[in-house]
């Protein structure tokens, strides 16, 4: 979809059941036809006036099939609101927030919500390139009587985030960004970690944790020692919005879901440019 400088404006132009279809026809369809059961080039008309049928094997195909649109439990219109706020409101949207919202069950809003969620870890981590800054952190309540990387029931994430450097004297700022659920924080993990979200010729800064160590091999790599939060300001100020953002909207996810909420909230940050 085009960008937006506002929900009034989304909604003029998908405000209909007609023109969500019509978007999903014309997208589809946009380099021409093929059947998805025998790959035959010809088409007529199907049953409704957004399908196309195979001339061939006779497959009626849904401008909606294999989308986040198919079989849906209510309005495609809703379901093009609920897509439009989940990506570009900077907090997203709770699935109870949605089931009040537009007036559905919560567990068919959940669901949905489930379905966008993964068509942006799709898309949400193209290598993160040049000067990116990585850490660590904990996710989930407060353990009293742990400290720093010990174990426990918090759950382990590893983020990363790509560094801008203006030319002109600007300050530094936060281009893109990922994080990665860990199992703990050995160098396996956290090199597992890095290959998924950073691009080889980058040059990854770290703090003086041992299990970086191994990671000199196949990245860049530099240390700078921990300073009580001194170094690293940008990435640490990243984790805090991240951290609020799960307990002030979520309140509690559980580790099963956690990737695919990191994926949400990194899909908006990375898109935050281009998405009004």
């Amino acid at each position: 979809m085009e960008n937006y400088t506002s929900i009034t404006e989304f909604m003029q132009k998908y405000g209909t059941r007609e023109a969500c279809y019509q978007h999903l026809y014309d997208l589809k369809w946009s380099q021409g036809y093929q059947c998805l059961k025998c790959e035959h080039p010809h088409w007529v008309k199907g049953r409704k006036w957004h399908y196309r049928k195979c001339q061939r094997c006779h497959y009626d195909e849904s401008s909606t099939a294999n989308t986040l649109f198919h079989k849906l439990k209510f309005p495609i219109e809703k379901a093009f609101m609920i897509t439009y706020q989940l990506s570009t409101m900077k907090k997203g949207m709770s699935s109870c927030e949605i089931s009040r919202q537009y007036g559905i069950h919560q567990e068919t809003a959940w669901y949905f919500r489930r379905k966008v969620q993964r068509a942006m870890q799709s898309l949400v981590i193209q290598s993160l390139r040049d000067n990116v800054e990585v850490d660590e952190a904990m996710i989930g309540g407060v353990e009293t009587g742990r400290k720093g990387r010990s174990k426990g029931k918090k759950r382990k994430i590893q983020i990363a985030a790509e560094v801008g450097y203006p030319e002109d004297d600007k300050p530094a700022y936060l281009k893109r960004a990922g994080a990665y659920m860990i199992d703990d924080f050995s160098a396996t993990s956290l090199g597992k970690g890095l290959r998924n979200m950073v691009h080889k010729d980058a040059v990854i800064t770290t703090d003086g944790w041992s299990g970086y160590q191994p990671v000199a091999k196949d990245f860049w790599h530099e240390v700078f020692l921990s300073n009580k939060g001194d170094n690293f300001k940008l990435l640490h100020w990243h984790i805090f919005n991240l951290k609020n953002w799960i307990r002030g909207v979520h309140h509690k996810i559980s580790r099963a879901h956690l990737q695919s909420y990191l994926d949400e909230y990194h899909f908006r940050f990375n898109s935050r440019n281009h998405l009004k």
